[in-house]
């Protein structure tokens, strides 16, 4: 017995009423659905904790012990419902083929999808492959989840695919990514006799406008300025100043070479700073699952084209692991962060269709 197309809608909904907004996370309430779910077809699976409230769930369809695995992956929390939505973020609303959700493209679609393909193919005796199920916690902010799925992990695992929203085109690769926070030191002074002080909001002005040209000069570089906060006072030249920067980049510069580029700019503001929050480097993946992830999308009439994502995911850890990574999912990535964030619901259903017949042709002719 396999879900129906009514039924996985219906899993896909339920998903999306989990409030797992990170922080905190508190993923393990719908990993415990998703373990129940499984369960209701016959399927165990192994929670594995990471937090207090915070796990990882992982299923497995073993049937070949001379195989690696292929890994189905997605995490299960969704960044905060900011201000503008026009329904409630966690009560998901079907109108027009979409559904509105917090987190229903970035990636509970993915997720569900990824859930349906991994029960059909549990239940298809021809299947001769071995195929991983994975629910990570914590992608939104610290990637603690696949952190320690990899550093226990006692899998072979040749491949890696990523449901996240790429709509439904395949992404051998992402952006690399950091998060710079910059500090100013500037000098007091009077409101009313600016020339008596050293405004550190106009340093940080200045050397943003450095970093963005000497950086934008870069081809694939963006830069960011994200958060600024300065000043204490109305009347007061303010004597500190901060700023976060969110620079994406390709392989053709190192993290190294993009910070060094910063502190080198730094070094001409007295007493300025660089603390780098978040880093990540870009990869690119080529082998067997791109090649046969792009003769089924060929299959299906879906371009096959490779994309680089820009922005980084779960990915950013499994692929330096030797692991061949893919992104493919559905749902758009500009919905993700998004007020009324919404995914098409027949991409759901093409994207369960599309996962099985991945893993199925990933594994032909290795039984």
């Amino acid at each position: 017995m396999i879900p129906g197309k009514d039924e996985l809608e219906r899993i896909f909904l339920e998903m999306c009423k989990y409030d797992t907004t990170n922080p905190p996370g508190n993923e393990e309430s719908l990993a415990l659905y998703i373990k129940e779910t499984l369960e209701s077809y016959g399927i165990g699976s192994t929670i594995q904790r990471v937090d207090v409230g915070r796990v990882n769930l992982l299923a497995k369809i073993d049937r070949n012990g001379r195989l690696p695995f292929l890994l189905f992956t997605g995490h299960m929390d969704v960044v905060p419902a900011a201000s503008g939505w026009t329904s409630e973020p966690f009560k998901p609303v079907v109108e027009n083929g979409r559904v509105y959700a917090r987190g229903s493209a970035d990636m509970k679609a993915g997720l569900a999808s990824m859930l349906a393909a991994f029960i059909d193919l549990s239940s298809d005796e021809r299947f001769g492959g071995n195929l991983a199920f994975l629910a990570t916690c914590d992608e939104e902010v610290g990637c603690s989840g696949v952190k320690r799925f990899l550093e226990e992990n006692t899998l072979e695992i040749a491949g890696a695919l990523i449901g996240e929203p790429t709509s439904m085109r395949l992404a051998s690769g992402e952006k690399g990514a950091v998060w710079s926070e910059l500090s100013f030191k500037g000098k007091s002074a009077h409101g009313s006799q600016p020339k008596e002080g050293i405004n550190a909001v106009l340093l940080l002005i200045d050397a943003y406008r450095k970093i963005a040209d000497e950086l934008g000069s870069i081809e694939g570089l963006t830069v960011s300025l994200n958060k600024i906060s300065g000043g204490s006072k109305e009347n007061t030249v303010p004597d500190s100043a901060s700023c976060v920067l969110d620079i994406r980049f390709m392989s053709n510069i190192s993290l190294s070479e993009v910070t060094g580029i910063i502190d080198k700019i730094l070094s001409r503001f007295e007493g300025a700073g660089q603390k780098v929050l978040l880093a990540r480097n870009p990869f690119s993946s080529s082998g067997r699952l791109v090649d046969y992830t792009r003769s089924t999308l060929e299959e299906m009439g879906i371009k096959s084209e490779p994309l680089t994502m820009t922005y980084f995911t779960d990915g950013a850890f499994i692929a330096p692991a030797g692991i061949e990574t893919v992104i493919l999912g559905p749902g758009a990535a500009i919905m993700a962060h998004k007020a009324n964030e919404y995914v098409e619901l027949e991409e759901i259903h093409t994207a369960r269709e599309l996962y099985g017949k991945i893993a199925r042709n990933f594994f032909q002719g290795c039984v």
